[in-house]
């Protein structure tokens, strides 16, 4: 029989909402190997997952640093699956605002203009716009890091497209 943990860390940030939020987890570890098998953020959510976790098999993890390791690597995977981002926008997007009168080329756009913000690199050609890369940003730091990325990888120079 396996033995479960189940953790909870408040003020942690909800990739989606861009809110912090309560974080919440369900493990077991094996072998000297953490398996995740449930996560969930804000109360309604962890709700749900506690009900995956029985007392008898379950023991509460008080370590608030195994937690965030959990967290870490969650969003660390999220933020390789966003890189990957990679799709078509619909095709009449190129045509309308704010694309319609925007030069081709690459640009980058921010969800607001506080942080967490999230970031979308843009390539428009003369009719396809392409979600390239997309990103959730703590602060400045982060989105800097992944504008100077994209240069990289696309030999580019990215411009901000302010909505």
């Amino acid at each position: 029989m396996k033995h479960y943990y189940w953790g909870i860390q408040q003020g942690l940030l909800e990739p989606i909402s861009l809110n912090y939020v309560c974080f919440g987890a369900l493990w077991f570890e094996e072998d000297h190997h953490r398996t995740i098998v449930g996560y969930a953020f804000g109360q309604n959510q962890i709700e749900s997952l506690r009900h995956f976790s029985s007392p008898s098999t379950c023991e509460c993890c008080m370590d608030r640093r195994i937690i965030y390791e959990i967290y870490k690597n969650i969003r660390e995977k999220q933020q390789l699956q966003d890189w990957s981002a990679h799709q078509c926008f619909p095709w009449l997007a190129a045509f309308k605002k704010p694309w319609k009168d925007v030069a081709i080329g690459w640009y980058v756009m921010r969800s607001r203009s506080t942080f967490p913000l999230h970031l979308s690199i843009i390539r428009k050609q003369k009719f396809r716009l392409w979600l390239e890369h997309a990103a959730v940003c703590e602060n400045e730091a982060e989105m800097l890091a992944c504008i100077e990325k994209a240069n990289i990888t696309h030999h580019v120079e990215l411009k901000f497209l302010e909505p």
